[in-house]
């Protein structure tokens, strides 16, 4: 096989043969699970594996091509070195009896080359070449070269090219298992005979490794069943390839069943684990794994998730603990999700598993994801364990539990830095006793509102300094909304924290005093989802921009300033701060009408209506006599100017509209012509997807192209494709049937493209105007 098809290729062993220099290397197989062993030449191992391949190639080169054994002496020991022979069955090749060329005979009158003048001259003798190659290809032969060579003139060399000077004894030469056994650090009496599968898969690899640890790996070999072929064998192999040192990882898993032995092997493999020390799994804690479940595939998924989050420094416990969460769920289907679900970067001494088991009884069946959540939680959420300690699980409803969950889960959502996140983790079950207690004081539906209001309020909060100091002045306002005369399923949709928010203390103060009269009308004006989000929306800028405005109103007139802010949060994120500081410069909202004289305060907010084409609050006496018609006495005039001031909160807020309308519908001018009309422009100042097709389409309509929309190349491509459909009936260009004369529903095709468009408001579904889709309207339509 080429070096070229190798998958995470580990070089296993080097043998040196009667062939040539060859190599085992381990690589992954084609399905990225099982691990293979395969011979390749040395020539075609890539050169990542073994960065002295050339070097040694260029050594044995010349070992096979030698006439002399001085020259190539310090080669043949780098080969013997690094280097391994085969184990041959057969009797060896006879051992040559001269080990150095013969010396050239002196030259005597005997002999006639040494006689000059004589024309006959015999030949040379030829010089042998030396087949030293085949000798380091069998021990048995290299232990007769050894038995014959003159160690005294040319010494053992080790593998640095050093003289071993312990060799040759006195009275004896080296051999094969003494110069191993030297490199082991042993005897050579108490070198092992190793078995060939052994020899083969591992002896490369630990041949210059202490003995203790070839004699390890020994043990692991054969309480892994003494494997001669396939992945029993080929897995421990690379895992002592990579990491001689790791035979107390392989130990571990002779604690195993035989089925789940290569399991571990491979987890550790996968996950590094080898690199990791090996004390950081107990065989106690291995053996619990292994206990706690039968099924294969989630015991291989538990030992991938210890090992994947040892290497992250989270201890064997704490994922021990995860694990048995995970296998306490029943709500768990999918194997390949578990991982995702142990994967942990930080660790926890201690998880409250009692305390768990208490919270997964109170969120019932449907809210069992929260076990392991709530695992995950100990070790990132500061004080979590706290909160599930404290809280009183056995008070809670199951979706009052759900959501007290999620107050202090989703905390992680709402940061992005780790800092952040425990700093406000922290704050959380700072403030837990208070919101406890204030949770416990209630029962049944009324828990239920309080603990999705407190949600909806903290979940938004940045600053946590400002949320808990808010909390001294509203948390009671809080707790008063969930009581009579309030309705339990109505929780204003967070109107509450979307207006503090962007508070100082004394608008905390003016919220909390604000009387129940106000609070139920914005319960009512809430009724609707998306009603309720648009004035979230609309409320949360205003205070932002405008809170001594918003302030006033919202104690003045509440029923008018809902629908102020619902039209406004219609506007996007960004256009809606741009208006409102846009339109803070209007005379409307510099003039200061407080300390403005009362008649001249009525004579411009006279002026201001008739220049927007607004009501006027001033009466009508008033102004005829602002108008030169009449004349009032000033005790006339002082009585009309406070009953026209009394008004201004509602013309004020009448003319935001105003100048809301202004923004959104100047292009267009479609406001008046219908309701669908106005809908589709605060449609349009909305939504983020599909923009630009909504605005060509209110142009085209506003100059009276109602169905151009329709002439769009893929609206045309589209009837291509569906010639059965009748084309103009769709459109609308020809009379639908009209079912007279029948009873029942009749279901017909909207032909009128702006009612198309409210197809989520009528129902006050996701597509209507505030839902979270509102954009796929728009898409219906075009």
């Amino acid at each position: 096989m080429g070096c070229q098809s190798m998958n995470c290729a580990v070089l296993i062993h080097l043998l040196r043969g009667s062939d040539g220099l060859s190599a085992w290397v381990s690589h992954t197989a084609d399905d990225g699970i099982d691990t293979l062993l395969s011979c390749v030449p040395l020539a075609n191992l890539p050169l990542a594996l073994y960065p002295q391949r050339d070097a040694l190639l260029a050594d044995w080169q010349s070992l096979c091509a030698a006439r002399e054994l001085a020259p190539v002496w310090p080669a043949f020991w780098r080969v013997f070195w690094h280097t391994l022979t085969e184990t041959r069955e057969h009797a060896p090749l006879p051992m040559p009896q001269r080990v150095v060329p013969a010396s050239r005979p002196p030259a005597t009158a005997a002999h006639p080359r040494a006689f000059r003048g004589t024309k006959y001259q015999p030949p040379k003798q030829p010089v042998p070449i030396l087949d030293i190659s085949a000798w380091l290809s069998d021990h048995r032969l290299l232990d007769g070269f050894f038995a014959r060579h003159d160690f005294a003139r040319l010494p053992c060399l080790d593998a640095h090219g050093h003289p071993l000077l312990i060799f040759p004894g006195p009275d004896q030469a080296p051999t094969v298992c003494a110069l191993l056994a030297h490199g082991a650090g042993i005897e050579p009496a108490q070198w092992p005979a190793l078995p060939e599968a052994f020899r083969r898969a591992f002896a490369w690899s630990l041949r210059m490794a202490p003995a203790h640890t070839l004699l390890a790996w020994l043990q692991v070999w054969r309480g892994l069943g003494s494997p001669q072929q396939g992945v029993e064998l080929a897995l421990p192999a690379r895992l002592c390839a990579l990491a001689p040192g790791a035979h107390k990882w392989a130990m571990l898993a002779l604690h195993l069943p035989p089925t789940r032995q290569i399991v571990f092997l491979r987890a550790v493999l996968a996950q590094r684990a080898c690199l990791l020390p090996c004390d950081a799994v107990s065989v106690t804690q291995l053996m619990e794994l292994d206990a706690m479940t039968a099924n294969e595939q989630r015991f291989e998924v538990y030992i991938n998730a210890l090992l994947s989050n040892l290497s992250r420094r989270v201890s064997a416990a704490y994922t021990l603990c995860g694990c048995l969460l995970a296998e306490q769920r029943t709500d768990v289907d999918r194997i390949t999700s578990l991982h995702a679900h142990l994967f942990a970067d930080a660790d926890c001494a201690h998880v409250p598993m009692a305390d768990i088991g208490r919270m997964s009884r109170a969120v019932g069946i449907d809210g069992q994801h929260w076990e392991l959540r709530a695992w995950e939680n100990c070790s990132k959420l500061p004080g979590f364990d706290y909160v599930l300690r404290e809280t009183c699980w056995e008070k809670l409803g199951v979706r009052v539990a759900d959501q007290w969950m999620s107050i202090f889960s989703e905390i992680r959502w709402d940061e992005e830095l780790d800092e952040k996140i425990a700093r406000r983790s922290s704050a959380f079950a700072a403030m837990f006793p208070e919101w406890h207690s204030a949770l416990t004081a209630l029962s049944g539906p009324w828990q239920e509102k309080f603990v999705r209001m407190l949600y909806s309020y903290v979940s938004g909060w940045g600053d946590v300094d400002s949320l808990r100091n808010s909390l001294a002045y509203l948390l009671p306002l809080l707790q008063s909304l969930c009581r009579p005369p309030f309705s339990a399923a109505a929780d204003g949709d967070a109107v509450l924290s979307a207006m503090a928010r962007g508070l100082p203390v004394e608008g905390w103060q003016q919220l909390a005093a604000t009387g129940e009269r106000t609070w139920l009308m914005v319960e009512r004006a809430c009724r609707r989802d998306n009603d309720a989000r648009l004035i979230r929306y609309g409320l949360f800028s205003l205070t932002q921009c405008w809170p001594a405005f918003t302030l006033r109103l919202f104690s003045t007139s509440p029923i008018r300033l809902m629908r102020t802010a619902r039209l406004l949060g219609c506007l996007r994120y960004e256009r809606r701060h741009q208006f409102l500081s846009e339109t803070s410069h209007a005379a409307w909202f510099t003039t200061n009408w407080d300390h403005a004289e009362p008649y001249e305060a009525c004579r411009m907010l006279y002026r201001l209506c008739i220049e927007a084409g607004l009501n006027s609050p001033v009466p009508r006496r008033l102004r005829d006599h602002i108008e030169g018609e009449i004349t009032l006495t000033d005790k006339q005039i002082a009585r009309h100017c406070r009953v026209s001031l009394a008004r201004l909160p509602t013309v004020l807020l009448a003319a935001l509209e105003w100048h809301i309308w202004r923004s959104i519908d100047r292009p267009f001018n479609l406001r008046g012509k219908s309701s669908a009309a106005s809908h589709a422009v605060r449609l349009l100042a909305g939504v983020d997807d599909n923009r630009k097709g909504l605005r060509r389409f209110l142009l085209e309509h506003g100059q009276g192209r109602t169905h151009a929309y329709l002439d769009h190349p893929l609206n045309r491509a589209w009837f291509a494709r569906h010639p059965r459909i009748n084309a103009d009936l769709w459109c609308g260009k020809a009379p639908a049937p009209t079912g007279e004369g029948t009873h029942g529903i009749r279901l017909a095709i909207e032909t009128d493209p702006l009612e198309t468009l409210m197809l989520g408001t009528y129902v006050g579904s996701c597509l209507g105007l505030g839902g979270y889709f509102d954009y796929s309207a728009v898409a219906c339509l075009l």
